[in-house]
């Protein structure tokens, strides 16, 4: 009888150890093994999460490169619209446009006013800067239809300031073009020979 009690002890020493070891693991390993697979499908998601951002920055930056290359052209194609005739060139034909236009729009140029030419641009380059300030009396309407045309001349010039004021003789516009040429000779830089 002593055989059979001693192999029961025995199995329920082995059964007491086993299920301590399997509480063990349980309390001990499963939870490290879980918290290694929320660990992990929060790294995939960071993971995803990280490429997402980076494809839209990817695209972003297609979009401004795409737009800085139409910026690029759109600038060679007016450089390459520029005269290069001299500056009184420039001016007769600012002149020119300004009293044709204003003849056609029953305005009256009170006042043309030229600068002298300037060097703009960044060191190496060619452009040159002619100020034209004019008045020009009128109706409003008229003032309107004048500058969409003047606009819309070709002439290489950007409005740096205007107004339009109310005066005994009618609207009263106040104009200061900035109308640019190349020079054909660019400056050199420094230590060139």
């Amino acid at each position: 009888m002593t055989s059979p009690l001693r192999a029961s002890r025995l199995r329920l020493a082995l059964g007491i150890l086993g299920t301590t070891l399997g509480l063990a693991v349980a309390l001990f390993l499963l939870p490290n093994a879980s918290q290694q697979l929320s660990q992990q499908l929060k790294a995939r998601r960071d993971a995803e999460q990280g490429r997402n951002q980076q494809v839209e920055h990817l695209k972003e930056l297609q979009s401004l490169a795409d737009r800085l290359r139409r910026g690029q052209q759109a600038l060679a194609g007016l450089e390459a619209r520029l005269p290069r005739g001299s500056a009184g060139e420039l001016q007769w034909s600012l002149s020119k446009t300004l009293h044709q236009l204003a003849r056609k729009h029953n305005l009256r140029l009170v006042t043309v006013k030229y600068g002298l030419p300037s060097k703009e641009g960044a060191r190496g380059s060619d452009l040159e800067a002619v100020e034209v300030e004019f008045v020009a009396l009128g109706l409003y309407a008229d003032h309107k239809n004048f500058m969409m045309e003047l606009e819309g001349s070709g002439l290489p010039f950007a409005v740096r300031d205007g107004r339009l004021e109310e005066s005994p003789e009618g609207a009263r516009l106040n104009i200061i073009l900035r109308a640019f040429r190349k020079t054909g000779t660019p400056d050199r830089e420094e230590g060139e020979a």
